[in-house]
């Protein structure tokens, strides 16, 4: 049976409001399943909760920013080091609460996935669409998982240990439902499913724009998927499906022209709406009820440098002028830390109590991939420099554009392309598999490859009875 527990819907989503229904067996006074998912409304708050459980997961203040603190982008607290030295340990709170947290996510999306057929009695069309929605979510889940502890996942290793493939609702170990690991190809091959599938049914636009950007589209499908090809190194496709997300613009999705509209000042925590660049974020601003208000989790860690600060290295290697530095790089906390009151930190989170939108995917970063795969498949070409030169010119106005004659060869275009990849999408999760799925080194260029995933919890291990195997590098 599924539970359901106090639930904060999302303004972009529902009500968001307070609600603290349990769903378990009727002799409890509570709803069973076949009551829950009977009707819309039901259906919806069980795939709320799924979108609940994505946000908690990823704002969790360590599976964001991991993407970015193993990085020269940042210099990191010795507390950190360990993940630079590939030193984590398979009994570590972050290493277990990331594969707790998408996993837990990728269950209630189960639930939505396996349970509507069985019991929905409302519209067809609002059955689909809700489960299409629960195979985004499932999707980008285990994206985000392969991501930390695929071995090899984004260095080309198809045959390498992925994750195990949980496609149904989770009884238990001790019903004996214990599923290895499947290889990093297979659970691309289901990551791509999941979207495809989803495609058929998801709708262009939600009922507004907090909900077309919070919740899972069209663009938003075609965008995850588009990234999910860019890892798995197939350009033409990746190619492809980022140019359908682009032939939305700009009818539904435009590049922001002001960067401190996209990334706005909120010292107050107050509610910010998302911007036309903004493809799937997670509302967090607008999370707020009589009782509660949300937290990511991340703002507070990049606001008071006590985990990880800019690497001024970084700073440097921007072009002169560069709005990405002067407008959104900043000192955040200038009174309670003492020790990194002079070192800067990233003005995209500036609540100090994380009060601040999430961007999970942006335009620019399509733009990008389009841009990338491209001059992957066709060498140098103008629209890659096109594309480049939109998402450069936005934060440099007064810069000379980019053309044909600049680039000797096609690699050229590549590192160029790479490093506007690196300087825009800084501090949202990339640069870290930027690097694994091009080759380059992370923080520490000696780590040995076997040491650039996270290990498996040792306790998924242990009650497995060692059918979940760990890494090699632990």
């Amino acid at each position: 049976m599924i539970k359901i527990k106090t639930i904060y819907f999302l303004t972009g989503l529902l009500l968001l409001a307070s609600c603290s229904k349990k769903l378990d067996l009727a002799p409890e006074n509570t709803l069973v399943e076949q009551d829950v998912f009977k009707t819309e409304a039901g259906a919806e708050q069980a795939l709320t909760e799924a979108y609940y459980d994505f946000l908690e997961a990823e704002s969790d203040g360590f599976s964001y920013a991991f993407g970015d603190f193993t990085t020269p982008n940042l210099i990191n607290s010795p507390t950190y080091n360990s993940y630079d030295l590939g030193g984590a340990t398979p009994s570590g709170y972050s290493v277990n609460n990331a594969w707790t947290n998408f996993f837990k996510t990728i269950n209630s999306a189960n639930n939505v996935i396996a349970k509507i057929p069985l019991y929905g009695k409302f519209s067809e069309a609002k059955e689909k669409q809700f489960i299409a929605e629960a195979k985004f979510i499932r999707a980008f889940s285990y994206l985000n998982l392969l991501q930390l502890f695929g071995e090899g996942a984004l260095s080309g290793n198809m045959n390498g240990l992925g994750l195990p493939l949980q496609l149904t609702p989770f009884e238990g170990y001790n019903t004996g439902e214990i599923i290895p690991r499947s290889t990093n190809g297979e659970v691309y091959a289901q990551i791509v499913k999941d979207l495809q599938e989803a495609l058929v049914d998801l709708p262009q636009s939600q009922a507004d724009a907090t909900k077309t950007k919070s919740r899972a589209t069209i663009g938003s499908a075609n965008a995850l998927l588009a990234r999910t090809y860019l890892y798995m190194g197939q350009f033409d496709k990746a190619a492809s499906t980022a140019k359908s997300v682009l032939d939305l613009v700009p009818s539904l999705y435009s590049l922001t022209n002001n960067l401190l509209t996209l990334f706005p000042f909120n010292p107050d925590g107050g509610t910010i709406n998302f911007t036309p660049e903004i493809i799937f974020g997670l509302p967090v601003s607008q999370m707020i009820s009589p009782s509660v208000s949300s937290s990511n989790g991340i703002g507070s860690v990049y606001y008071f440098k006590r985990s990880y600060w800019i690497d001024p290295d970084f700073i440097n290697s921007f072009e002169p002028g560069d709005l990405r530095v002067s407008q959104l790089i900043w000192k955040g906390d200038s009174v309670y830390n003492s020790n990194n009151l002079k070192d800067k930190t990233t003005f995209k989170f500036n609540n100090s109590f994380g009060r601040d939108n999430v961007p999970m995917i942006r335009l620019a970063e399509v733009m990008l991939i389009r841009s990338e795969a491209l001059a992957r498949t066709s060498g140098i070409n103008q629209e890659s420099i096109d594309l480049l030169n939109q998402i450069r010119n936005r934060s440099l106005p007064n810069a000379v554009p980019f053309t044909v004659s600049d680039f000797p060869t096609q690699e050229n275009l590549i590192q160029e392309i790479l490093l506007q990849r690196r300087f825009e999408l800084a501090f949202e999760g990339f640069y870290r598999y930027d690097l694994l799925r091009t080759g380059q080194p992370l923080n520490m260029p000696d780590i040995p490859d076997n040491k650039k995933v996270l290990p498996i919890p040792q306790v998924e291990i242990d009650i497995s009875n060692g059918v979940i195997k760990q890494n090699s590098g632990y």
